[in-house]
């Protein structure tokens, strides 16, 4: 959740945290009862494993819906869900997700959709400077370095680990923050955050998307050779 509450870092620190912490309690509770409901009714033979799959679907719309209602964050509630929820998913086997991942794919859509409207309204007098400079830098040094430093003793080769700094996650979750802080924000705050987050993601759509391929064709030329591949347990 975006709050513009608290006047102070502590005062910001102390809500976040607070939302976590309901987030958690709201999404181990729903998540722990629906899967016990769930692998009953399966166990019981109450319902079939096709018709179960509504469930899977209903329960992050439920368990966001709660932890907002409760201040808490709606995202991490519906994360701490889906673990709980896990262990059900592998007992209904099949296909058991397919229908999660379809409608979830369609949101995504959406959101791409609205961000393009928020984009285009945002871009209508020219982009700025330093806008793009600082949407150069959250690509690079502000991902990059993190990402492949995080990844140091891994099983990853020197040329895996720059492949996922570089490309990495990218796109849909900036979209979605940047549509709540435009949503819930004061006008000059908002339109502030749509810039910065309009410029770094059509920034990362040429970037990632005109390397990607090359990226992908190196990695072709270049197999991992079996000596490249550390014996279990080490570099973990």
């Amino acid at each position: 959740m975006v709050s513009a509450e608290g006047d102070t870092f502590g005062d910001l620190l102390l809500n976040a945290l607070k939302g976590a912490v309901y987030a958690v309690i709201v999404g181990s509770v729903l998540g722990f009862l629906a899967s016990r409901a769930v692998r009953r009714a399966l166990d019981s033979g109450w319902a079939e494993p096709a018709s179960l799959r509504m469930a899977g679907l209903a329960l992050p719309f439920l368990t966001y819906a709660a932890s907002v209602l409760v201040e808490g964050n709606g995202f991490v509630a519906a994360f701490v869900a889906g673990l709980w929820y896990a262990t059900t998913v592998s007992a209904i086997g099949g296909d058991s997700l397919g229908l999660v991942q379809d409608v979830g794919h369609l949101l995504v859509l959406a959101v791409w959709y609205a961000f393009g409207a928020l984009a285009a309204e945002a871009f209508a007098d020219g982009i700025a400077l330093q806008v793009l400079a600082y949407a150069l830098l959250v690509l690079t040094v502000a991902r990059f370095v993190p990402v492949t430093a995080s990844l140091t003793g891994t099983d990853l080769t020197r040329p895996e680990s720059v492949a996922i700094g570089w490309l990495g996650p990218r796109g849909v979750t900036s979209i979605v923050f940047a549509v709540l802080a435009y949503a819930q924000l004061p006008k000059e705050e908002a339109d502030f955050v749509v810039n910065v987050t309009a410029a770094t993601v059509l920034l990362s759509v040429v970037l990632h998307g005109v390397s990607a391929e090359p990226v992908a064709r190196w990695f072709a030329r270049h197999p991992r050779s079996e000596e490249q591949v550390p014996p279990p347990g080490l570099g973990r």
